[in-house]
Order: C-alpha cells, then structure tokens, then sequence
C-alpha cells in the first residue's frame, strides 16, 4: 500500500496487538491470516481496510467478501466501532461472494433469472428434472426414483456440493463414458443423470439461465468465465480486497476469488482458521488455505492471530495442545475447564451427568439461557431432550427441531396413532401431514409427487382417512414384502391391549420392519443412515425407561413436545456444524466417548476440527462429558491435556492480570 510501514489509521475503542499492528502494515500484496477462533478476524481486516483508505484508497475501489448476510453485518459494525464514518462504510463493496457473483451476471447477460431462494422453492424444479429422467431413461436403465422431501433434500444437498467442487468440469470428464464419470464421482446413476437433467433444465448448459438458487451464482459466472477469456476483462477492479471466513471457501468461490485479485493485481488480505473446515458436505477443504492460495500466489506473506477475546488462557492451552499450534487468549479472565466422568454403561447417564451441570450453573446464579448443549449429531438429542424435560429445564433448539418431529420418531408416532385409532389426537394438522409422509418414507411405497402432496392435504383435514389410506396403499404397492412388512406391524400393535408396554411394543415394530435396513436403502448417506438407526434405537430404549404403555403413549409425547420449549430463557441444543460463528457463557458437550465422537467412520481431520469449533465457543465454562472407564474415551479428552492446560492458564492470567492492574495504576 505504501512502503511506509508506520500505522497511520489509529482506532478508537480498541489498542491493536503487536499481531494485528503487523497485518494492518503489511506492505506484500497478498496476505493470509492463519486465525484462531475468537482472535478477532473481522476486527483485523476492520483494522486493514481502514488502513487502505487512511493511505489515499478510495472506499469505491475496495471490497470485503464473505459467506453470510450475518458476517456483512458484523464487518460493518467494527469498521464503525474503530473510527470509519458510517458514510465511509457505505461506499465500500461489501457482498457475499454470490451476491457479487449475482452482479457481476447482471451487467453480462443484461437481465437476472427468476431467483429460487429457498429449497422449498426448489422442490418442483428437482421434481420436474426426476421426471424427465425416468421418461427418458427408465427403458434402458434400473433408477431409485422417490419424490419424498428426504429424497428431493439429498438431492438438493448433493447437486450443491457437485457445483461447488465443479466436479462436472474436471480434466476429460465431458469425454469419459458415463460409467467413467459415475465411478469417479462415487454416487449413483440416478443421482448423476438427475443433476445432469437439472442442470439443463436450468439453462446452465446453454447458457440461457431460467432460474438461480443460492450458490449458482458463483458456479454459474466462474464457469462463464472459465470458458471465455475476454470476457474476464469484464470483471471489476478493486484495489483492495478483504474476505472473511477462508475456511468455508470451495472450489468455485476459490476461482472467483483468484480471477478477482488477479484482474487488477489488487492487494488482498484474507483471514480464516484451517482447523475450522467442518463444511466437506459443501465443498469446503483445508487445502485452499494450506496449499492452493501458495500455489497460486507464491510470494504471499502469512500472518498469526493466535491471541482469544473470546476465552481465558486455561482453554486456549488446551486448544493449543490439542491442535498442536500456538494459542493464547488477551483476556484478563479465566474459562473454567470441567471434565465430568459418566458410568458408560448406563446409558443415561451422560445426560444425568449434564442435567446436573446445568443445575449448578443456574445455582451460581447463571441463567439456562446463557448455556448451549452442542451435540455431534441430532441422535445425541434424544437423551438430552428427555433428561431437560423431566426436569422441566427449559430448551430451544438452534437450526434444528426436537427428536420427537424427527421422520423416524413420526413413522413410529403414526404407527402407534393407527393401531389406537387415535388420529384425532394428533392436534396439528401440518403435524398429521408430516406422519403421513414419514408412514409413506419408510414403508417404501412408490409415490409421485401429485399423489403425496394430494394425500398430505386430505389427511392434514381428515386423519381418520390415514388408516385406511397406509392399509390401501400397502395392498396396492409394488414392493410387496416391504408391504408385507409394514403390515405385519401395523397388525401385531393393533392386537395389543391399551397397558402393554409401548416400548416393548416399538422394539418388537422395528423387528419387523427391519428398520436399520431400510435406513440404509432411503438415505443415500451412510453418515445420515447411521444417525437415523441410532435415532430410532436410542427413541425406543427411552419409551422402554420411561415405562409409557400403548394407551399413554400419545399423550406423554405430546406433553414433551409442547411442554418446556423456550426461545428466551431455555438452554440452547444444537449440532456443532451449525453454531459457527456463535458463542455461549457455558458449553457442554456431551459423550466424548469411542465412537460417538470422534466417530469411527468419520474423516478424522474433520471430527478434530468439530470437536475444535464446539469447544472453542465457550466463553466463561465449558464443561465435557466422558466415560469414568478411559478405556471408552474420546481421545479428543487426552489431548487437550487439560490438567496441564488449566495449570499453565491459570500462571498466565495471574501474569495477565497483575500486569492490567499495574497499567490501570499508572493511567491518568
């Protein structure tokens, strides 16, 4: 920017770090900002944009890109927090990297595509492109056509992640045979032809778009531009550019980034922390900021931020060890560590162990709402949920639903529902709809789209029709012993009296219907189909505790499931891939133990990295469950060597502190 390595933007309200100081003067024209969590990213490249325009940049020629509306918002807030005037902050081009992509396509093709914003909204554009498929492939082909809401959600998941690796755009992949091409992708003939069909019926090919959800922006101009030279001349030019968050970055977001930067040979400052790649279902991958920015960029100067304004020295010597890097937090207070031992054997008594934890923490006159539960997976919900409950501890839940409107919890709800012919209990109407599409899911029986929806409408304001409706159509389904299956159990809960044991009664359902199997075959997913069997397990071990018989069953459900939900003052549940970005007073994680996390079929790199981001959300405590036998813990516990930690943490906040109250004595 200058060859003067002096700061001439001098904040207000916060002094920078040596750390911070030297990325805000950095005069090499590419930087990569290896963060910790909590290190104050967005204040960092803060500091670097207003750097650029105390140094004569005008804000018109700089951009800050990012992945999310929430990170625009918390870009502009510390630029106005350390001194920009809210008009300066106006001026500069701050988007997501879509919503620049959207703009960029506007100027080109002179005219926006019908934009499709939701997946629901995506629904009938998969479901017409699974038509088209069948039509023209059936004949020669053996497909899995399904048109439930799990079949078309998979799909959605899968043609995204396909675009954001731009895995159709590989070395000779338009050459290859479509067996090549399947083999190499590793997903199923369906899956390739639909995407393809979809694609084409998007415009993509031609390049006559219709019709753009979120994310094919990007894909969609990366690809324009990829195969046109010129037209890369029409791409803007900044001088300076920031992004956010680089550990979200796939292949195609990468590309743009790179066509950007190189248009006008701009300055460019990017921050993101490569033990926070939890994202591989979209793209994301720890090589774009451990190998390809260098390969890209040989002469890139990277820069630490190891110091935490988020957690105390005790857990950031934990995370350090554990991650083998240097962490350090500039907080004058501590995060208390508490490792709480469970008897592995009783299965409820992780969740006990952790009821118990809340209960000390409001009695040290904390609130449940400054507390979040982060699971490895929803399954996990259904011990935690049920322990909350029958305490009445209040809870909400964050990008995600009770285990008790789960698909597979709603087949076994419904089952008992129409063997009791109680379908008017059942007092929502969205909520009947939802069993009769989980009924349909899990029966296996070949539905089109016009016919579920149909049979959700007259079920939502008829229920009595459900029962004869799933015996019907199991008459008439083609997959006979799936039928026959569903039928034996809809017959055997029917037969018993209204005390015998529902959880007994479930066990003996999911014999019946095989159910583990039959996971396995509707989700495409292996890691979704585990989850799903475990789900279902763990539901039914906790009807069988909970001593519920055929006659109460309903009624304690519905109770659970209206009864202690609360979006203000409830304990927060949430799975750790979705609370990125987030932080709590007090986070617990439980079952740290052998295959549930990590989990045994998992990439292991990727478990490290979730077990890193949910740890790394505690402010004030954190507090991890594990089994009392170290022969069934999580590994993940040893290496956080927390005696050590909380040891050497608690030397350093002494140091941290007496050195705050000597300043704070020498201040004016």
């Amino acid at each position: 920017m200058s060859i003067d390595n002096t700061a001439q933007f001098i904040p207000k309200r916060i002094k920078p770090t040596a750390e911070q100081l030297a990325i805000q003067t950095a005069q090499k024209r590419v930087l990569l900002i290896d963060a910790n969590a909590g290190a104050a990213k967005t204040t960092t490249l803060a500091l670097r944009l207003a750097e650029a325009l105390y140094r004569g940049r005008l804000p018109e020629r700089m951009l800050a890109l990012v992945f999310t509306q929430a990170a625009k918002l918390a870009l502009k807030q510390r630029l106005g927090e350390i001194g920009v005037a809210a008009a300066i902050v106006k001026r500069i081009r701050i988007e997501t990297f879509d919503e620049l992509a959207g703009a960029i396509l506007l100027k080109i093709e002179g005219g926006a595509p019908t934009p499709v914003a939701s997946w629901e909204a995506l629904r009938p554009y998969a479901l017409q492109a699974l038509e088209n498929v069948s039509h023209k492939y059936a004949h020669r082909y053996p497909l899995e056509v399904s048109t439930t809401n799990t079949a078309i959600a998979q799909f959605l998941k899968l043609q995204l992640r396909t675009k954001a690796r731009l895995d159709f755009h590989g070395p000779d992949f338009e050459y290859n045979s479509i067996e090549d091409n399947i083999e190499m992708l590793g997903m199923s003939r369906t899956n390739y032809l639909w995407i393809r069909e979809y694609e084409s019926m998007r415009g993509a090919d031609s390049g006559e778009i219709d019709f753009r959800a979120p994310f094919d922006a990007t894909y969609d101009l990366v690809r324009l531009m990829a195969e046109d030279a010129p037209l890369r001349e029409q791409l803007p030019q900044f001088q300076v550019i920031v992004a956010d968050e680089l550990h979200d970055l796939n292949e195609a977001s990468f590309r743009l980034l790179t066509l950007l930067i190189r248009r006008s040979n701009a300055f460019f400052c990017g921050a993101g922390d490569k033990d926070q790649v939890i994202y591989t279902w979209s793209g994301a991958d720890h090589r774009f900021l451990r190998e390809r920015f260098e390969q890209e960029f040989p002469a890139l100067q990277r820069y630490p931020l190891t110091c935490s304004y988020r957690y105390g020295p005790e857990l950031a010597a934990a995370v350090g060890a554990f991650k083998d890097k240097a962490s350090a937090s500039a907080l004058a207070r501590g995060t208390q560590i508490d490792l709480l031992e469970y008897d592995a054997t009783d299965a409820g008594a992780c969740a006990a162990q952790l009821v118990a934890a809340l209960q000390r923490w409001q009695a040290d006159g904390h609130l449940f709402g400054a507390a979040a539960i982060l699971l490895r997976d929803r399954d996990q919900s259904i011990r935690v949920e049920t322990a909350l409950f029958r305490q009445r501890i209040p809870y909400t839940f964050v990008a995600m639903q009770s285990y008790l409107c789960s698909q597979e919890v709603l087949m076994l709800r419904g089952m008992v529902a129409i063997a009791r012919k109680d379908l008017h209990g059942i007092q929502s109407a969205q909520r009947r709809a939802e069993i009769l599409e989980a009924l349909i899911v899990f029966a296996e029986i070949p539905f089109s789209h016009a016919e579920l929806q149909q049979a959700k409408e007259d079920v939502s304001t008829y229920p009595e029709l459900l029962e004869g409706f799933l015996t019907n159509q199991l008459g008439k389904s083609s997959n006979k012993d799936k039928a026959a299956q569903t039928l034996a159990a809809v017959e055997y809960l029917r037969a018993l009296a209204p005390d015998a044991p529902a959880g007994a009664a479930l066990q003996h359902v999911c014999e019946l219907m095989n159910l583990e199997q039959t996971a396995r075959r509707i989700y495409v997913d292996p890691d979704q189909a585990r989850v799903v069997a475990k789900s279902i397990a763990g539901f039914v071990a906790v009807c069988v505790e909970e001593g519920a018989d055929m006659a109460s069953f309903s009624t304690w459900l519905d109770t659970m499931e209206s009864g202690v939900a609360d979006a203000k003052a409830g304990v927060t549940i949430a799975c750790i891939d979705q609370i990125k970005g987030l932080e709590y007073a007090h986070v617990l994680v439980p079952y740290l133990a052998i295959d549930e996390f990590p989990r045994s079929k998992a990439e292991s790199r990727e478990e490290e990295n979730r077990f890193y981001v949910a740890v790394t959300r505690a402010r004030e405590r954190l507090s991890l469950f594990t089994p009392r036998d170290a022969a069934y813990r999580s590994r993940f516990v040893a290496e956080m060597q927390i005696d050590k930690a909380m040891g050497s943490g608690a030397r350093q906040l002494r140091k941290t502190q007496v050195k705050a109250a000597i300043g704070a004595q020498g201040a004016p």
